[in-house]
C-alpha cells in the first residue's frame, strides 16, 4: 500500500478545512511538530481509514471535540491499481440511539472521471475487501510497515509462541492453516464415511444370517398357490352363476314392490275423484237451477251494464281526485320547506355572531398586549445565549489545556526514568570502573557520588513537577468535566424557551389576523340576518305556491268524489260476471273426471294380475341367496389362503433378490473401503505437512536467517557493531527434573542479544539499548518483507520518539533509515526533536491553535 493522497475532517485535533495531504513526489520525508499538536494523529487517520483502528481508542472519541461526524478519505495504490477509501462515522443523537458508520471503497482509473463503486453489500464485506487489497490487517501492519508511537517492541515484547504467530501471519502462512484445515476436513469425511462403511458391513452379514435359504420353502408355497388358485376358479364360476339367478329373482321382487305402491297410489286416486264429481255435480245442479231462472238472468245483465256505466264515471273521478290531493300535498311541502330552510339558516347565523366571530373580535386589544409581552421575552434571551457562547469558548480553551498538560505529564515521566536508569547504572556499576553516561569519561567515587546527587535532585524535581503539573490537569479535567455536564443541559432548556417563545409569538399573531377576519364577517352576516328574519315575519319567501295551492283545493271541492259508492259498484261487477262464466266451467270439468275415472279402475285391474303372477315367481329366492352367501364364505376363504400364499412367495423371492445383492453389496464396498483408507491416509500426511511443523516451519525457517542478518546489519550500525541478535526457532521441551533425557523440540521464536558482556535474553535489555534493538528488527522485518516476491509492503511508518538515545546513537538511526530508503517508495518518521527534522529533505509541518491542527510542506 502506497498513500497518495490523505483527506482529514473532524478527526481528532483536525477540524474542517483541513488541507489535503499529497503523499506524491515524497520518498523520505519528517512529520514534525510540537508534541500534542497532531502529528500521530495523522498515521491513526490513515489507520482508521484503512482498517477502523487507531492506537486502541473508541470509535466517538475520534470524532472532533463539538463536532457531529468524522470523515477521513485516502487514496493509495496497491496491486499497480489506484484505490479511495472513505470512512465516516456520526455521534449518536437526535433519533439515532447510539453512533454510525460508514465505509466506501472506489477504484480510480487513468482517469479521475473513471471512478466505479468497489464496496460490498455491508461493512464488513467491505472491509474484507480492503484488507485484501493493503494484504494484512491491522494487528500485522503495526507489527511489520508502522512503527507505532510507543510500542516500537510490539513484536519483541510479543511471547515466542505470538511472535511466530504474527510472522507466519506476516508471510501469510495462513493460507496453509486453511489448507490444513481442509486436509483435516477431508481426512475426518474420509475416516467416517470408512467407519460407516465397516458398520454397514457388519449390518449385511447379520442379515444374511438372519435370512438363510428360503428356497425350499418357495417350492413349497409355489405348490400350494397353484391348488388354491384352482379351487378359487371353479368356486367363482359357480358363484357366478348362481349371482345372475338371484339378480334375476331380486329385480322381480323389486319390481312387485313398485307394482303394489302402483295399486296403492290407484285406489287412492280413484276415491279422490269420486269425491271431486260429488262436488262437481253438486256445483252443475245450482249453476242449472240458476240457468232455470232466465227472466232474472236477463235483468241482471242489464243491472249489470248499468253498474258498469257508473262504475266506468267513478273510475275517471277517482283518478282526477288522486292527481289533484298529491299536487295540494307537494305545495303543501314545498311552502314548509322554504320556511324550515331560512328558520335554520336565521339559527346558523346568529350562532356564527355569539359564539364565533364576536369573541374573536373582543380579543384584539387581548391579543395585541400579549404579542409585545413575548417579543420581549424574547428579546430577554440575548443575555443567556452570550453566557453560553462564552462558556463553550471556555470548554474549547479547557480541551486544549488538558491535552497539552498530558503531554507535559508525558514528557516530565520519560526524562524523569530516564535519569533513573541512568541512576541506577550508576549504583550498579563498579566504582573502580564508572564513566560518565555522556561522555564516557572515568569517574572516581567522589564524582560517581556527586553525579548520584544531582541525578536525585533532578528525580526529585521531575517528581515536583509533574505532581504540580497533575494537580493542575485533575483541576482542568474537574472544570471541563462541570462544563460538560451543565452546558447541554442550559443550551437545551434555552433552545427549548426560544421555541416555545417563538411558537406563542406566532400563534398570536394568527389569533389576531382571524380576530380582524371575523370583524369583516361580523358585519356581514348581521345585515343577512336582518333580511332574512324580515322575509320570515311577511311570509315572502314563498311566491307562487300559496295561490297554486287554493286553485288545486277548490278543484277538489267541485269534483265531490266519493269511494264508497265507487266500492259498491266494483262489488256488483264481479258477482254479476262469475254469475255468467261459472256453469261451462263446472260442466266441463264434470267430464273430465268421469273420464279419469272410467282409466284408472282399468289400469288397476291390470296391475293387481301382474301382481299375482310376481308372487308366484319370487318364492324360491330366499333358499338361493342363502346358497349364495354360503358359496361367498367359501370363496373368501380361498382369496385369503391365496393372497397369504401369494405375500409369502413374494416374500420369499425378495429375500432371495436380497441376497444376491448383499453378496453384490459386499464385493463393491470392499473396494470401498479400500479406497477411503488409502485416500485418509493421503489427506493425513497432508494435514501434517500443512501444520506448523511442516511447510510453515520450513518456511519461517528459510526467512529467520535473512532477518537476522538484516536486523544485525541495521543494529551494527547503531551500536558500531557491540550488539547482535540471535534468533532461535526451536528449543528443546522441557521435562519433569530426574526424568532422564529431555522433550521434543518445541516450535518458537526466541530473541537472545550480544554485547560486550555476552548473550543474554532480550528482556534482560531496557532503555535505550532495547529501543536500538526493537528499532532493528521492525525495520529488518519489514526490509525482508519488501524484499520478497508479492509482498505488498512498499511503506515504512516510524512513529516512535528517539529521546532515550543520545546524539550519536540518534545519528546512527537516521543513517540506518538513509541505508535502508531504496527497499520502500515512502519512508515517514515522525520526531519532536529540532536537530533531527533538520537532517530530513522534505518535512510535513504539524502546529495546533485555538481553530484545531493544520499542517503543511517545507
Amino acid at each position: 500500500m502506497i498513500p497518495l493522497k490523505l483527506n482529514i475532517r473532524n478527526f481528532l485535533s483536525y477540524r474542517e478545512n483541513v488541507p489535503t495531504l499529497d503523499f506524491t513526489g515524497i520518498h523520505v520525508a519528517c512529520l514534525c511538530g510540537e508534541n500534542g499538536h497532531g502529528k500521530s494523529a495523522l498515521l491513526d487517520a490513515i489507520t482508521w481509514c484503512l482498517w477502523g483502528k487507531a492506537r486502541g481508542q473508541v470509535q466517538d472519541d475520534l470524532i472532533s471535540f463539538g463536532a457531529d461526524e468524522a470523515r477521513v478519505e485516502l487514496e493509495f495504490m496497491a496491486r499497480d491499481s489506484r484505490f479511495r477509501v472513505i470512512r465516516s462515522r456520526a455521534r449518536a443523537g437526535g433519533r439515532r440511539r447510539q453512533g454510525a458508520s460508514d465505509l466506501q471503497l472506489q477504484a480510480i482509473g487513468d482517469d479521475y472521471d473513471n471512478v466505479q463503486v468497489a464496496s460490498g453489500n455491508t461493512l464488513r464485506e467491505t472491509q474484507r475487501k480492503i484488507e485484501q487489497l493493503v494484504g494484512m490487517d491491522y494487528d500485522t501492519f503495526i507489527n511489520s510497515a508502522f512503527l507505532l508511537q510507543g510500542r516500537a517492541d510490539e513484536f519483541t515484547n510479543k511471547t515466542p509462541a505470538e511472535r511466530k504467530a504474527v510472522l507466519a501471519a506476516i508471510l501469510g502462512l495462513e493460507a496453509y492453516e486453511r489448507f490444513q484445515t481442509r486436509a483435516r476436513e477431508q481426512m475426518t469425511e474420509k475416516r467416517t464415511a470408512a467407519a460407516r462403511l465397516e458398520g454397514s458391513f457388519s449390518q449385511i452379514e447379520l442379515e444374511i444370517g438372519e435370512i438363510g435359504d428360503p428356497s425350499t420353502e418357495l417350492n413349497g408355497v409355489a405348490r400350494n398357490l397353484d391348488e388354491v388358485s384352482l379351487q378359487l376358479a371353479q368356486r367363482r364360476q359357480e358363484a357366478e352363476e348362481l349371482r345372475e339367478q338371484v339378480s334375476r329373482l331380486e329385480s322381480q321382487s323389486a319390481a312387485l314392490a313398485e307394482l303394489q305402491l302402483q295399486i296403492r297410489d290407484i285406489t287412492q286416486e280413484i276415491a279422490q275423484l269420486e269425491s271431486g264429481i260429488t262436488t262437481s255435480e253438486s256445483r252443475v245442479r245450482d249453476c242449472q237451477s240458476l240457468i232455470s231462472q232466465a227472466e232474472g238472468i236477463r235483468n241482471g245483465i242489464d243491472q249489470l251494464e248499468k253498474s258498469r256505466e257508473r262504475f266506468d264515471v267513478l273510475e275517471d273521478s277517482r283518478q282526477r281526485s288522486e292527481v289533484l290531493r298529491q299536487e295540494q300535498n307537494f305545495l303543501r311541502n314545498s311552502i314548509e320547506n322554504q320556511r324550515v330552510r331560512l328558520e335554520t339558516e336565521v339559527e346558523q347565523i346568529r350562532r356564527r355572531i355569539e359564539q364565533d366571530l364576536a369573541p374573536k373580535v373582543q380579543s384584539e386589544a387581548t391579543l395585541f398586549e400579549a404579542q409585545e409581552e413575548t417579543r420581549n421575552q424574547l428579546n430577554r434571551l440575548a443575555v443567556p445565549e452570550e453566557q453560553l457562547r462564552a462558556q463553550r469558548n471556555r470548554l474549547q480553551v479547557l480541551a486544549a489545556g488538558i491535552g497539552e498538560a498530558k503531554t507535559t505529564a508525558e514528557r516530565y515521566q520519560a526524562e524523569g526514568k530516564q535519569i533513573q536508569e541512568k541512576l541506577n547504572l550508576l549504583e550498579t556499576s563498579d566504582p573502580d570502573a564508572t564513566v560518565c553516561p555522556l561522555c564516557e569519561t572515568p569517574l572516581d567515587q567522589d564524582g560517581c557520588r556527586r553525579l548520584t546527587e544531582t541525578y536525585k535532585v533532578e528525580i526529585e524535581q521531575k517528581r515536583d513537577l509533574y505532581r504540580t503539573n497533575r494537580r493542575s490537569l485533575q483541576d482542568l479535567e474537574k472544570e471541563k468535566a462541570d462544563l460538560e455536564s451543565d452546558l447541554p443541559r442550559q443550551e437545551q432548556a434555552l433552545t427549548q424557551a426560544g421555541n416555545e417563545l417563538r411558537d406563542r409569538l406566532a400563534q398570536l399573531e394568527r389569533q389576531f389576523q382571524e380576530s380582524e377576519q371575523a370583524r369583516q364577517e361580523l358585519d356581514r352576516l348581521q345585515n343577512q340576518l336582518s333580511a332574512t328574519v324580515t322575509a320570515l315575519e311577511s311570509e315572502s319567501f314563498a311566491q307562487d305556491e300559496p295561490g297554486q295551492l287554493r286553485e288545486v283545493s277548490r278543484q277538489l271541492d267541485e269534483l265531490a268524489y266519493d269511494e264508497a259508492s265507487y266500492q259498491q259498484s266494483y262489488r256488483l261487477i264481479q258477482e254479476l260476471q262469475q254469475a255468467i262464466t261459472r256453469l261451462p266451467e263446472e260442466e266441463a270439468a264434470l267430464a273430465q273426471s268421469q273420464d279419469m275415472v272410467r282409466r284408472r279402475r282399468s289400469e288397476l285391474d291390470e296391475y293387481r294380475e301382474q301382481s299375482r303372477l310376481g308372487q308366484e315367481a319370487v318364492t324360491q329366492l330366499p333358499l338361493l341367496q342363502a346358497q349364495q352367501q354360503q358359496l361367498g364364505q367359501d370363496l373368501n376363504r380361498l382369496e385369503v389362503s391365496q393372497q397369504a400364499a401369494i405375500a409369502r412367495k413374494g416374500l420369499l423371492e425378495g429375500q432371495l433378490k436380497r441376497l444376491e445383492y448383499l453378496r453384490e453389496e459386499l464385493g463393491r464396498g470392499s473396494q470401498r473401503l479400500a479406497l477411503l483408507q488409502e485416500e485418509a491416509g493421503i489427506y493425513q500426511d497432508l494435514y501434517n505437512a500443512f501444520g506448523r511443523q511442516g511447510i510453515q516451519a520450513m518456511l519461517i525457517e528459510t526467512v529467520v536467517p535473512r532477518l537476522e542478518e538484516e536486523a544485525n546489519l541495521l543494529l551494527g550500525r547503531m551500536t558500531d557493531n557491540r550488539m547482535h541478535v540471535k534468533l532461535e526457532t526451536q528449543r528443546e521441551r522441557r521435562t519433569p527434573r530426574g526424568s532422564g533425557a529431555g522433550g521434543d523440540p518445541v516450535e518458537t521464536l526466541e530473541i537472545n542479544v550480544s554485547d560486550e558482556l555476552g548473550l543474554r535474553s532480550y528482556e534482560m535489555y531496557s532503555g535505550g539499548e532495547a529501543f536500538r534493538v526493537n528499532l532493528a528488527l521492525r525495520i529488518a522485518l519489514s526490509r525482508v518483507l519488501s524484499q520478497r516476491t508479492g509482498a505488498p509492503l512498499p511503506t515504512l511508518f516510524i512513529d516512535e520518539g528517539f529521546g532515550t538515545q543520545d546524539t550519536s546513537g540518534r545519528e546512527r538511526i537516521l543513517d540506518v533509515i538513509s541505508s535502508i530508503e531504496d527497499d520502500f517508495d515512502k519512508i515517514i518518521v515522525i520526531t519532536h526533536l529540532d536537530d533531527l527534522k533538520d537532517m530530513f529533505p522534505v518535512r510535513i509541518e504539524v502546529q495546533k491553535d485555538h481553530n484545531g491542527s493544520t499542517f503543511w510542506l517545507s
